[in-house]
């Protein structure tokens, strides 16, 4: 699994098991994270320093780190491979079943089960079509018609784990768990171009206009964040950070934020790639940027005396960083009691994570992915856990913020940090992990995706529970809202589209409202 060159085994030469891992596809990814660091260590010398202590002095970035696989858009024959002899190939009108249905109260839909019953995050809905990933350890990326469903054309990666889709400027971006950024034409699927970067990558990328950003495991033990050209994968500037991206960078204006996987809370500018800042704060999602600030959960240990012992008991609340780095509300806003962000090792879920890292031969972690950051700061130990890790990212919305928080959904007053509302969502046979996804806002109306396999919708003024939908599998990542519909993928391999109630909800397109992430109506 780590190289760094596409696989070179003609397609129609291959047998039908690129799905399955195999022995030694498992005892090649160990050999060379066995053997990488000390080649590393021989060819740069050694380095321990922590990276936040680099940053004013970074070390000059190798532009071999990041290694282009193809740069060219390249045209496309039927039935053959997209570069020469790699695995990679465009496969028109895949054949995938589409159940169309009907809810109880009369909405129509549709479900498309997925060649495989993995983990996927949310779709990409632009332009009437829909994207998304073959989930977690699969090697399809898919677009499909958004109102019917039909499979348009189906996109074999070089390698494994496709993120949430991101759309913009008629491109179509993503990047594979192990270990390529990849962008195509949203339209016909070809491949602008193709880019290894590190191994393992658990975070999506961000855009802005003709540029895109992206983090990942550099080949000096540390990470990076870099700026590339969108169509062209031009190194616009690249940038040393201290782990990987929680979720994705965020891009509002002309700058970058990212939180990273030990907590601290990083800006840059897009253009140049000049660090403002970089500050540990014990932040435990992503950011959402309002008025020029940063509004992100962040997480603090209280010493309490429980049951008569001493113990380390974790909160989280919702904290304030102003356009200097610095954190302006000494009190985090709307703060509880935070077991979610201790480690668990014994539900479900945490079997059903280490099982897909094992599939993609992660039964062991390599030192690259930095678990013990998440660890540590967000109680995440596996890389399909970073790589599905949401948190209790703020939503921010005409000035109040709304936020998953544990089992209740939280309303705040932005800028005074008045907690609004408050409602406890009640979840029925959770398998373990967060109960529900962070919300997805259009047209006044909250969507929630829940593990019990419901998507809720609530009134954003109060709260109220307008209805439920029970798809009967697990949703963990947040829902897409596009033209009166709303689409979401499951933990079971499946894309579901459901008409909304009311036809003009509009606006949630991806993961974070747009292609920057940080949606504003």
């Amino acid at each position: 699994m780590t190289r760094n060159t596409p696989r070179n085994t003609p397609r129609n030469t291959r047998p039908n098991t690129r799905n399955t891992p195999t022995a030694s596809r498992k005892t090649r990814r160990k050999f060379w994270m066995a053997i990488l660091p000390l080649l590393l260590v021989a060819l740069l010398g050694s380095d321990a320093d922590d990276p936040l202590d680099t940053y004013d002095d970074p070390a000059p970035i190798n532009p071999v780190q990041m290694q282009m696989i193809q740069t060219a858009p390249q045209p496309y024959s039927g039935g053959e491979d997209v570069v020469g002899k790699s695995a990679e190939s465009i496969e028109p009108n895949p054949k995938l079943d589409v159940e169309a249905f009907i809810s109880k109260d009369g909405r129509k839909g549709w479900k498309v089960k997925l060649e495989r019953e993995l983990p996927l995050a949310t779709p990409a809905v632009v332009s009437g079509k829909l994207y998304i990933g073959g989930g977690f350890a699969s090697y399809e990326f898919y677009a499909m018609d958004a109102v019917s469903g039909k499979p348009l054309w189906l996109f074999h990666c070089g390698d494994d784990g496709p993120t949430a889709a991101v759309v913009e400027r008629g491109c179509v971006a993503f990047n594979t768990e192990s270990c390529i950024l990849y962008v195509l034409d949203a339209k016909t699927g070809k491949k602008y171009w193709g880019r290894w970067l590190g191994d393992p990558l658990m975070s999506q990328p961000a855009i802005k206009g003709d540029r895109i950003v992206m983090a990942y495991p550099d080949q000096r033990g540390g990470h990076s964040l870099s700026c590339m050209g969108l169509k062209d994968g031009e190194e616009h500037w690249t940038q040393p950070i201290p782990g990987e991206v929680i979720s994705t960078p965020v891009i509002e204006g002309n700058k970058v934020y990212a939180t990273t996987l030990e907590g601290s809370v990083h800006c840059f500018d897009l253009a140049s790639g000049k660090k403002y800042y970089s500050k540990e704060q014990q932040a435990t999602s992503a950011p959402w940027i309002w008025q020029g600030e940063v509004y992100v959960s962040l997480r603090e240990d209280e010493e309490r005396i429980v049951g008569g012992e001493a113990k380390t008991v974790r909160t989280e609340g919702q904290g304030r960083i102003t356009k200097s780095g610095e954190r302006d509300n000494d009190a985090l806003w709307a703060k509880q009691d935070a077991d979610y962000l201790n480690v668990d090792r014994s539900s479900k879920y945490a079997a059903e994570q280490a099982a897909l890292d094992a599939s993609v031969g992660f039964s062991s972690a390599p030192s690259e992915a930095k678990l013990g950051q998440g660890e540590a700061n967000l109680g995440v130990a596996s890389v399909s856990g970073i790589w599905a890790y949401q948190g209790s990212r703020p939503t921010i919305i005409n000035g109040v913020s709304y936020t998953s928080m544990g089992d209740t959904l939280k309303a705040l007053n932005a800028a005074s940090g008045k907690v609004l509302w408050k409602r406890r969502i009640k979840v029925k046979d959770s398998p373990g992990g967060r109960p529900f996804s962070p919300p997805s806002y259009a047209s006044g109306k909250l969507y929630l995706g829940a593990v019990s396999g419901e998507i809720i919708c609530l009134d954003a003024k109060n709260g109220k529970e307008l209805w439920r939908y029970d798809c009967g599998e697990p949703v963990r990542f947040q829902p897409a809202i596009a033209q009166g519909r709303i689409y979401w993928g499951t933990d079971r391999g499946s894309v579901f589209c459901l008409e909304a109630r009311d036809a003009e909800v509009d606006g949630w397109l991806m993961w974070g409202g747009n292609a920057q992430h940080n949606y504003t109506p």
